[in-house]
Order: C-alpha cells, then sequence, then structure tokens
C-alpha cells in the first residue's frame, strides 16, 4: 500500500528547503524594491550595474567573514539614522 505523500511526517531536510527557499525568496524580494527604487526614484539608471556589483561584493566579504552583518546595520543606525 502506498502513503499518500500529503499525510508523510515532513523530514528536516524538508523543512530546511523550504525554509531556504522562504528566505532566498524574501532576499530577492528586497533586492528587486531596492533596486527599482534606486532607478526610479533616484536617477540610478547610470550606476545600476555598479551598484549590483558592489552588493555582490559586500556579500562575499560577509561570506568570508571580513565584515559583519551587525557592524553594518551599526553604520546605517549611526551614521544614517536607518534602523533596520
Amino acid at each position: 500500500m502506498r502513503t499518500n505523500p500529503r499525510k508523510r511526517p515532513a523530514s528536516q531536510e524538508d523543512v530546511d528547503r523550504a525554509w531556504n527557499g522562504g528566505v532566498l525568496y524574501g532576499i530577492r524580494n528586497a533586492h528587486i524594491i531596492f533596486l527599482t527604487v534606486l532607478v526610479d526614484k533616484f536617477n540610478g539608471a547610470d550606476y545600476i550595474g555598479d551598484v549590483w556589483e558592489e552588493i555582490n561584493k559586500l556579500s562575499e566579504e560577509l561570506k568570508e567573514s571580513r565584515v559583519s552583518i551587525n557592524d553594518l546595520r551599526n553604520v546605517l543606525k549611526e551614521e544614517y539614522k536607518i534602523n533596520i
């Protein structure tokens, strides 16, 4: 007798895959919003490629632990009054 896949308990792998998919979806959407505002509201069309390149470089620095996200958040909060 076959087990209905909808009745099968989720494995930790299933949960992790769903979580990671949701996180990536949220990050992708945040990038889309940020870059669209930059282009539409702040005349960023001339340098959007440079901005995207710098975002990717900073992401690599974070991944390699050369900078911390807490440090970046603190700079935004203290110097620019942006609390994320």
